[in-house]
């Protein structure tokens, strides 16, 4: 496992997803996209996707102007057997300019907008 302080400065999204891949490459994760919906005084938290799977990759997807528009992540199925399983793929809208970050040894939050995707490293099974 890479220290965190090697990931410092977070200078732009590339850095973020080399971060990710970097720390979550071929782990399994438990995911957890989540939406803020504000109607009034009320804000409720709903749960887009929420899974286990294994991390394979993270890349940025560019709108037809070429800017910044989202965080595609694709994960690995971990149920019994793996060739009849589909991958898994969640895709976290942004705004480059209002992207929090909180990173940890075992779980990473991206915050962006009203959208929340939590990564959350699994304990190893043990045989």
């Amino acid at each position: 496992m890479e220290s965190l302080e090697m990931f410092e400065p977070l200078s732009g999204l590339d850095d973020l997803v080399q971060i990710l891949e970097t720390m979550f490459a071929d782990e399994k994760v438990s995911v957890r996209l989540e939406m803020q919906v504000e109607r009034g005084e009320s804000v409720t938290d709903l749960v887009l996707a929420q899974f286990n799977g294994q991390f394979d990759l993270c890349d940025i997807v560019m709108s037809e102007l070429e800017t910044e528009v989202a965080l595609e992540f694709l994960f690995q199925e971990m149920s019994g057997v793996l060739e009849a399983e589909e991958p898994s793929v969640v895709t976290l809208p942004i705004d480059p300019q209002d992207v929090e970050v909180d990173l940890h040894e075992q779980k990473v939050t991206l915050e962006s907008g009203a959208f929340t995707l939590t990564l959350t490293r699994l304990p190893l099974e043990r045989v």
